[in-house]
């Protein structure tokens, strides 16, 4: 979402850091939810055809569209969580 929004040059959504590694399992809800929070409201307002423009860089170099960014951002985490239940379901 920091990428969309600094592509189409809107506010920072300021998105925190997330915890360290000791904290992560008393904190991972509500970090989880300031995210959510912060993912809500940026793209509302814009229309279909800003989002439509062309590609854009990322920061490893590779063209993406907003809507293929947005693709890449949400469905990420959910191969990882596939890749985690089948290794741990494996020991």
């Amino acid at each position: 979402m920091v990428w969309i929004c600094e592509m189409l040059e809107l506010p920072d959504p300021a998105i925190g850091v997330p915890p360290g590694a000791p904290a992560l399992s008393a904190d991972a809800d509500s970090y989880m939810e300031h995210v959510l929070d912060r993912w809500r409201a940026p793209l509302q307002d814009v229309s279909d055809a800003r989002l439509d423009r062309p590609e854009y860089p990322s920061r490893w170099q590779t063209l993406y569209s907003i809507d293929a960014m947005l693709e890449h951002a949400v469905m990420h985490p959910i191969r990882h969580t596939f890749q985690l239940e089948e290794l741990m379901s494996k020991h």
